[in-house]
């Protein structure tokens, strides 16, 4: 594990340098400041750690070289590197922002660094700091850089300071064949990798090969890298491929005919997912008829051959049980796997849960018509994460959710042969009181539980909008498209979008199988098809506290893309119109405000305000203290209570209190 870390130095920390003589330093502070995420990242145990010992090199003039043990210490806020205060004239120079370039190799212990400081008039801090390796230095005080996503800086650095620094040669695979046009593999390598993917969609894109081989139970193994290394391994029980045909699927654009069910679309995927995580890739293939086959991608076999050499060396002896097939199937081991260039954090949680957690939800989302087994004409799929089966997550899926009519619009093309069709359905989902008192029974944590899943495990108002199903598979969700705003009161609604391959061109599926746009003829039909969904949407979320109405059963959702419909658009034709869903709740009559001294309010700028009209003086409550907007609840049936709170809040206005809750 070799980081490339960068930061530009601070006030405070020239003391390291003993800049405090000459009174330039901000603070006596005797150290260098190393950002948490950067910590975890290069060091994945930190989080078991107060103290990370490193043994360093660095220069004690312009040629001499020191070696010096240092560690990392924890401290409230970060960390910081300890141990060194060099007093040599040498570094007279310093001053805030000259730049601190420091080379790591985590994967021992103790570890080994190397570091220098680098003048700003210096040629070497021009050539690191313009350049796009270290463009997110500009809104982070430090970032470490992985392998090769640091070979200009290794590069620079290698050739002015030589003494630290292992000179490296970035090769120009023209020039050393100038008759050859074939694509460089090293550079091909790192444009795929670098094809948008995060961890959660690489793996989605992994387990659409599983699938598409009749995979009815796919493990994925991710262990703690804390133990043996960042690794993982996805195996399955599809029918597995030949010797002949593992060879084509290892090839880059490898063209193919894809059956109409198939998941997969440029011959990319298992290639681009891979590399995008990983810089070796073992793909391990069985079919029932066939023994098994193995093919190893490394880029730094790559690096050194120069030609698209494939491996086929046995795996690591501590890999084998992984990648071991029984009668069929196929695992996909990565190693040398390339950390997240930016770290995932939550509260007391250390970055390998958080990992975890987001490829769970990922796939739990993105796969949930294939957990739940409702796809026509597949097999139910069990996914396993770390041994723990994954737990289907329906956007459209909570009891309370109300469905409507599935719609169809038919787009017709130059080839009546490849006519799409696209099926639209909407849902309104339950609003957050409701989930909360049908849950209510079950306790607080299955409550809370049941927001999370409905939500998505983000903002609920973000999760409205289009849900993208490409056969039965969520490729894309949130947002309009264009189509309408982002609005709160519309934040219960989500529609989604079926179609199948005949719809990619249409639809512009991008080659990471993430991105869409929808033409505009489709999002003037998607436009008349919502319409009622969209008064729905607003009147539920307008039913609140005592004056929400009985909630109606729902009609059931679990419809796959294969429903029939009962209304359609035809793209140049007239356009249908969505039938009507079932009766929904009748809107809440407004309550009299004659006698009410304290209500409710939808919005407001600060968290109650008091207001007069004919009726005399009453306060409205706003959502921004939810536990005052509870406690106005719990006492509406008590005229004195309310009288008191009213009075009660009076006096917080009079100290003040409300300017203050409103600025927070």
């Amino acid at each position: 594990m070799k980081f490339t870390i960068l930061r530009q130095l601070t006030h405070s920390e020239l003391g390291m340098f003993h800049a405090y003589r000459d009174g330039r330093e901000g603070s006596k502070q005797r150290a260098i400041n190393f950002d948490w995420d950067v910590v975890d990242r290069v060091f994945p145990s930190a989080k078991d750690n107060d103290r990370i010992l490193i043994n360093c090199r660095f220069l004690d003039d312009e040629t001499m070289v020191v070696e010096k043990q240092q560690w990392l210490k924890r401290q409230k806020k970060n960390w910081r590197l300890e141990g060194n205060c060099p007093k040599s004239p040498y570094f007279k120079f310093v001053e805030p922002g000259v730049l601190f370039a420091m080379s790591v190799d985590s994967s021992m212990s103790p570890a080994t660094a190397a570091w220098v400081v680098i003048p700003k008039n210096h040629p070497a801090s021009d050539s690191i700091i313009n350049h796009g390796e270290s463009a997110r230095l500009d809104r982070s005080g430090m970032i470490a850089l992985f392998g090769n996503d640091g070979a200009h800086t290794m590069h620079i650095l290698g050739e002015h300071f030589p003494n630290l620094f292992p000179r490296t040669e970035i090769i120009n695979s023209a020039a050393m064949n100038s008759n050859s046009l074939e694509p460089d593999p090293v550079g091909l390598f790192d444009i795929l990798a670098r094809a948008g993917h995060r961890l959660p969609s690489a793996v989605a894109d992994l387990v659409d090969n599983s699938i598409s081989a009749g995979a009815t139970l796919i493990d994925i193994k991710f262990p703690n890298p804390n133990n043996g290394g960042r690794w993982m391994c996805i195996r399955d029980n599809g029918d597995g491929m030949t010797h002949d045909a593992l060879r084509n699927a290892m090839r880059v654009g490898n063209q193919r005919v894809y059956s109409g069910s198939d998941l997969g679309k440029f011959g990319y995927g298992l290639k681009g997912a891979s590399w995008s995580q990983a810089d070796c890739m073992t793909v391990v293939s069985k079919t029932a008829d066939t023994d098994a086959s193995l093919m190893t991608w490394d880029r730094d076999h790559l690096s050194k051959v120069r030609k698209w050499d494939v491996l086929t060396d046995p795996v690591d002896p501590k890999y084998s049980a992984e990648v071991a097939i029984g009668n069929k199937g196929t695992a996909v081991l990565l190693t040398k796997m390339r950390p997240p260039a930016e770290m995932q954090t939550a509260k007391n949680i250390d970055p390998y849960t958080v990992e975890v957690t987001s490829l769970r939800e990922h796939l739990e989302l993105v796969f949930h018509r294939y957990l739940e087994g409702i796809v026509k004409g597949r097999e139910k799929v069990t996914i396993r994460l770390n041994g723990d089966p994954l737990v289907p997550n329906s956007p459209m899926g909570h009891v309370l959710t109300k469905a409507y009519d599935p719609r169809t619009i038919t787009i017709n093309g130059a080839d009546p042969a490849k006519k799409a069709v696209i099926s639209v359905r909407a849902y309104v989902t339950p609003n957050e009181d409701e989930v909360e008192r049908h849950h209510s029974a079950e306790g607080p944590e299955s409550a809370r539980n049941a927001r999370d899943r409905i939500s998505l495990g983000g903002r609920w108002n973000e999760t409205q909008g289009l849900y993208f199903y490409r056969l039965d598979r969520l490729i894309k969700w949130g947002g309009w498209e264009g189509i309408f705003a982002m609005d709160e009161k519309t934040k219960l609604l989500r529609v989604a979008v079926d179609f199948d391959r005949k719809s990619d061109d249409s639809l512009q599926v991008n080659i990471s199988k993430q991105e869409i746009k929808l033409p505009v003829t489709v999002s003037g039909y998607i436009r008349d098809i919502v319409k009622e969904p969209r008064a729905e949407a607003r009147t539920r979320y307008r039913k609140t506290g005592k004056d929400k109405a009985p909630i109606s059963v729902p009609v059931p959702n679990g419809t796959s893309s294969g429903s029939s419909s009962t209304g359609s658009s035809n793209i140049g034709g007239t356009g249908g119109t969505p039938a009507p869903g079932p009766s929904g709740s009748p809107k809440p009559k407004a309550a009299k405000s004659g006698a009410n001294p304290i209500r409710i309010v939808e919005s407001g700028t600060a968290a109650w305000l008091r207001k007069k009209s004919f009726t005399g003086e009453h306060v409205e409550v706003t959502p921004k203290i939810p536990a005052l907007v509870e406690l106005v609840r719990a006492i509406d049936a008590d005229p004195a209570a309310k009288d008191a709170l009213c009075k009660f809040l009076q006096v917080l206005e009079q100290a003040d209190v409300l300017t203050i809750l409103s600025d927070g």
